[in-house]
């Protein structure tokens, strides 16, 4: 039986995506999942939904799945124009990519995931007590809380998102509230293993 999958766009005013992220994640039900999108992503391809069930259904035990997107500080992460403002343009893309990548890339050892889209379980995301409070590296702390449970990250590469990554941008992410002790700065590890979906 395919799970309860819920996408939401958590937000509060005080920028506390974390605890945001916290309370859209209390409105599932035990066995569903979340899909949690930043306010400034968009999908690109209309069977989104299909590729995130797939992804579920192959690796149920997964702390979390991401996604691609044009910007990102995660160099295996990105993909296409950073500087691309035509939307049909990073739909071509996503569509490309849903075709040639169907592939899960192992992150699980990296030193963090950019969190646009953040997929996973109710069951996941209780085992580490949620989301940090925070903005800012709230994405990376729930990376690091699954890797420490024993769980595997994920990036989808055949599903990419556009992102005009407002937040972050020029001097407005120095404002935001960043999650306390986030260990996401260091030197970089390259993904284990890349995984063909069936």
């Amino acid at each position: 039986m395919t799970p309860t999958i819920l996408c939401m766009t958590p937000y509060r005013p005080d920028c506390n995506l974390g605890a945001a992220n916290n309370e859209a994640m209390s409105l599932l039900p035990e066995d569903g999942w979340g899909v949690l999108r930043d306010h400034d992503a968009e999908f690109t391809t209309s069977i989104w939904w299909r590729q995130i069930a797939e992804a579920i259904a192959f690796k149920p035990n997964a702390g979390l799945f991401t996604v691609v997107t044009n910007r990102i500080a995660s160099r295996w992460q990105r993909a296409g124009n950073p500087d691309c403002k035509d939307q049909d343009e990073h739909e071509r893309l996503g569509r490309a990519r849903a075709e040639k990548n169907r592939t899960l890339l192992d992150v699980t050892e990296t030193k963090g995931i950019g969190g646009v889209v953040i997929v996973t379980s109710k069951r996941a995301w209780a085992s580490v007590g949620g989301f940090v409070d925070g903005m800012m590296c709230t994405d990376h702390v729930f990376h690091f809380a699954q890797r420490a449970a024993g769980r595997r990250i994920y990036l989808m590469e055949n599903l990419y998102v556009s992102h005009r990554r407002t937040t972050s941008s020029g001097e407005a992410w120095r404002k935001m509230p960043f999650a306390a002790n986030c260990p996401c700065r260091g030197p970089e590890n390259d993904p284990t293993e890349r995984i063909a979906l069936p």
